[in-house]
Order: structure tokens, then sequence, then C-alpha cells
């Protein structure tokens, strides 16, 4: 009877000392390091988003760079050093730039000013025509005399060109920080041209020796690849353009270099770009005549047929072939998160995560 009051004390005090199940054994100690863990992982978001403007100007001359990349290599296999191949290119490229600044945009800009003028006119010449007295006389629906006085008064009115003014103005302030970011990409794209395959080579030492063969095959062919896709879509953008001029100056518009800048920007941007910049071309048409804006309608359907199926083809016919369901979505997934150069960026970023996947996924799924 003596021994079961001891073993009555022992089953009580293992009870005690049994931990608490679901609680770690110094719960303040976990707490602090996870509290650690966020802040850290905080800061380094912060940091990121600070550095985000510099991130884009590198990848923006990653990509220019590459664009100058089969240039360059071209004139290395004629027996120019790597150093003058890419001298050539990068002055190459600089006199077209300087040419396009000093001889073509001063004349888009004046072509702003009478293309709105003449669009003013037409708009008020609008209820002359016979189409848009029976448009008003038959769809009641629509109040075409108010959305043309509003449409006229907002082009006409001081107070509202005093706002789109100051609209420049805010604009105009930007400009420094444009001219920074083009002097930036410039001395970038210019680095990155000349030092490529040192970088690569720099890269590939990271590598294992035993992968460094394959890892280097496989980053030339993306670089390669990435490099086509993008000189491909100047070439194409320059056609674009090139033949949006002559078509304008054909159909007596009167801001025919402006629609052909519109034409080589909208091109550049993949899939929807031509159809886009051709809808806004035969719209600008219509200060001219509905006839010429269908003229012009039917040269642009025919061109883009023939881009579709000749050009495109023969242009990017060494770049990696990207499925168009593909090319959609990347370009709407860049164009959501960065604008008009996430879309410019997301298709070859695409195209290079496919060439990995042909490569190197698919041939491990099939060996396991």
């Amino acid at each position: 009877m003596a021994r079961l009051p001891q073993r009555v004390a022992g089953a009580s005090a293992g009870r005690r000392r049994a931990p608490v199940q679901g609680l770690p054994a110094q719960p303040f100690g976990y707490a602090l390091l996870a509290t650690l863990g966020v802040g850290a992982g905080l800061a380094l978001l912060g940091a990121l988003s600070a550095v985000a403007t510099v991130l884009v100007y590198v990848g923006l001359a990653l990509f220019l760079a590459l664009a100058l990349e089969p240039g360059i290599r071209y004139l290395a296999s004629r027996g120019l050093p790597r150093w003058a191949a890419a001298t050539v290119m990068i002055v190459g490229s600089a006199a077209v730039i300087a040419l396009f600044v000093v001889a073509v945009l001063p004349l888009a800009v004046q072509q702003v000013g009478i293309f709105g003028a003449q669009l003013v006119d037409g708009l008020r010449e609008l209820p002359d025509q016979a189409w848009y007295a029976w448009t008003t006389d038959n769809l009641v629906a629509l109040d075409l005399n108010g959305l043309l006085s509003s449409l006229t008064g907002l082009l006409t009115d001081p107070q509202q060109l005093s706002v789109i003014a100051g609209g420049v103005l805010q604009v105009g302030t930007g400009l420094i920080n444009g001219v920074t970011a083009v002097v930036i990409v410039t001395a970038l794209t210019i680095y990155l041209a000349v030092s490529l395959p040192t970088m690569v080579s720099a890269v590939l030492r990271l590598v294992p020796r035993s992968r460094r063969d394959m890892t280097g095959s496989l980053l030339n062919e993306v670089l390669d690849s990435v490099g086509r896709y993008v000189s491909g879509q100047l070439v194409l953008a320059t056609v674009n353009a090139t033949f949006t001029l002559l078509l304008t100056v054909f159909a007596g518009s009167p801001a025919p270099i402006l629609l052909a800048v519109i034409a080589f920007v909208a091109a550049l941007i993949p899939v929807v770009g031509t159809v886009i910049g051709s809808i806004l071309v035969v719209l600008a048409t219509l200060t001219v005549s509905p006839v010429a804006a269908l003229v012009v309608a039917i040269f642009l359907l025919v061109y883009m047929q023939v881009e579709a199926y000749v050009l495109s083809p023969r242009v990017m016919s060494r770049a990696v072939a990207v499925p168009g369901v593909l090319v959609i979505v990347a370009a709407l997934a860049g164009a959501a998160l960065g604008g008009i150069l996430g879309a410019l960026v997301a298709v070859p970023v695409a195209a290079a995560a496919l060439l990995v996947i042909n490569r190197v996924v698919i041939p491990y799924q099939e060996t396991r």
C-alpha cells in the first residue's frame, strides 16, 4: 500500500513533463525567425521594384544586341574581326536611326498638325454629305449632330486645347528621362554587342564541366533564335512601313510619313500589330475620301496575305517556329505585364522557352 502513492505521483509527474502537442519547443524563436524571413523577402521585393527600370533597360539592350548579332556573325564569317563587325553594325544602325530622327521625325510631327486641321475641316463638312443626312434621318437612335458638335468643340475649344497643351507639357517634362533612357540603352547595347561571346563563356563557367557542352550549344541556339526573330520582326516592320508610305502617297493622304511611322510601330507587335496599324491607316484615309479609304483597305488586306504566306516564312525561316496560339497568348500576357515593350519581348521569350522544352525537357522525359 506504501508504493501506490509513488506510482501515482510518478504518473502525474510524467503527465506534467509531456510536451504540448502542436507547438514547437521554442515558439518565440521560431516566430522571430519567421518574421525576419518575411522582412527579408519584403526587402528583396522592394529592392527589385526599385531597380525595375534598370532591369528593363538591360533587357531592352540585350534584345537590341541580339538583333544585331546575325549581322555581326555574318560579317565575322567574311573575315572581319569581332570588334570590327560589331563596329560596322553599330555605326550602320546609328546612321539609320539618326536619319530617321533628322529626316523623318520632323516631317511626321509637322504632318500631325496638318492631319488635325484636315480632320476638323472634314468634321465640319460632314453635315453637307448626303449619307450623313440619310443616317441622321433614318437612324434616330444615333445623335450624330450632338456627337459631331462635341467632337468639333473638343478640337477647337481653347480651354480643351489648353488641357491638351498641359498634357503635352507633362510629356515634355518626361522627355529628359526618355533621353537618359536612350543614352543608357545605347551604351548597354554597344557593350553587349561587342562582348556577347565573352559573357556567354563567363556564364558557361558556372555550369558543371560534364554539362557545359550541351548547355553552351543550347544557349547559343537560344540566342541565335531570339536574335533572328527580333531582326526579322524589324525587317517585316520596315517593309510594312514602306508599303504604307507608297500606298498613302498614291491615295493622296495628307500625312503619309506619319501613317508610315504608325504602321512601323504597330507592325512590331506580333500577330495583331499589322491588323491594328492597317485599321488606323484606313481610318485616317477617310479624311481624303471613302473611295480612297476603300482602295487602301483592299491593298492592305492583300499585303497582309502576302506578308503572312510569303514574306514572314522567308524572313523567319531560321527562327524558332512558334505556334500561333502561343504567340497570341504570349503577346497578350506581355502586353498586360509590360505594355507594348512587354508584347515585343514576350514572343522571343516564348520562343526561347519552347526551344528549351524541345531540346531538354522532352528528351529527358523520353529517357525516363
